[in-house]
C-alpha cells in the first residue's frame, strides 16, 4: 500500500519501471481520480507496458458508488471466465450506471474543466503561501520540524509532528476558523510524520484560501512559543 500523497509524486519512480519494460504485474488504484484526468494521465502513463490493469471507483470524485477494472483484452477475458461470481454479485443496477454517466459528462465537460482550473489555482496559491510562511518560521525558529508535503493535487498535507500537537492545531482551525481539516495521526502514518490533511475545492474563494493559510501559519508559530500547547488548547 502506498500513501496517497507519496503516490501522486512518486508513482513513476517507485511503482512503474523507468525503462518501460513489460512486466505486466502492476495494478493502480485510481480511487480519488477519474479517467483521463488522474495521476496516470497527468504523468502520461495510462498505457505503460508494465500496467496489468487499473481500478477506478466511482465514489468521492464522481459522487456515486461502484467500480470498474480497466485492462487489456486478455485481462478482461480472464476476469470474465474466472471471476464470474464476483462480477455477478457486484453488478450495478441501471440507475447507478445512469448516475455515473451523468457524473462523467459533468466532470469531463466544460463545467468540470472550469472547476479544475479554479481548484488548481487555489492549490498553487495555498502552496506558495504555506511554503513562504514555513520558510519564514524556520528562520525564526531554527530546527522547526513543520513541513509541507509535495503534492500537486487538491489534497494537501502539512506535517505537524506529534499526535497532540497535530490535533490541537486542527481543533483550533475548526473551532475558530471553521475550517474542516483533519489530523492524520500515528499509527496511520509513521511516528513523527503526523500531518494535517487539507482538501481544497473549486467552490472556495481566494479569501478562503488566504484566511486558511494565515490561521494555519499563526497556529504553527504559536506551537513554537513557550507554553504553546496550553495556549492552543484554550483557543
Amino acid at each position: 500500500h502506498t500513501n496517497a500523497h507519496d503516490l501522486t509524486m512518486n508513482i513513476k519512480i517507485n511503482v512503474l519501471p523507468e525503462d518501460n519494460r513489460i512486466d505486466g504485474d502492476k495494478i493502480t488504484d485510481n480511487h480519488k481520480t477519474k479517467g483521463g484526468t488522474g495521476v496516470l494521465a497527468a504523468l502520461n502513463l495510462e498505457r505503460h507496458p508494465a500496467l496489468l490493469c487499473s481500478i477506478h471507483t466511482f465514489g468521492k470524485a464522481a459522487g456515486c458508488h461502484g467500480a470498474v477494472v480497466a485492462g487489456n483484452s486478455t485481462m478482461i477475458s480472464y476476469l470474465v471466465n474466472y471471476a464470474r461470481p464476483f462480477v455477478y454479485s457486484t453488478a450495478l443496477p441501471p440507475h447507478s450506471l445512469i448516475s455515473i454517466r451523468q457524473a462523467y459528462e459533468s466532470m469531463m465537460g466544460p463545467v468540470g474543466e472550469r472547476r479544475r482550473r479554479v481548484v488548481f489555482r487555489w492549490v498553487r496559491s495555498f502552496r506558495e503561501e504555506i511554503s513562504d510562511g514555513i520558510a519564514a518560521l524556520k528562520e525564526e525558529f531554527p530546527g522547526m520540524d513543520f513541513e509541507l508535503l509535495p503534492s500537486p493535487s487538491p489534497i494537501q498535507a502539512v506535517v505537524v509532528p506529534g499526535n497532540e500537537r497535530c490535533i490541537s492545531v486542527c481543533q483550533h482551525l475548526k473551532n475558530v476558523g471553521k475550517f474542516d481539516v483533519y489530523p492524520i495521526r500515528t499509527p496511520t502514518v509513521a511516528k513523527g510524520k503526523e500531518r494535517i490533511r487539507i482538501i481544497l475545492h473549486s467552490h472556495n474563494e481566494k479569501e478562503d484560501v488566504h484566511a486558511l493559510t494565515k490561521m494555519l501559519l499563526q497556529s504553527l508559530r504559536q506551537l513554537m512559543m513557550p507554553c504553546d500547547r496550553k495556549l492552543i488548547s484554550k483557543l
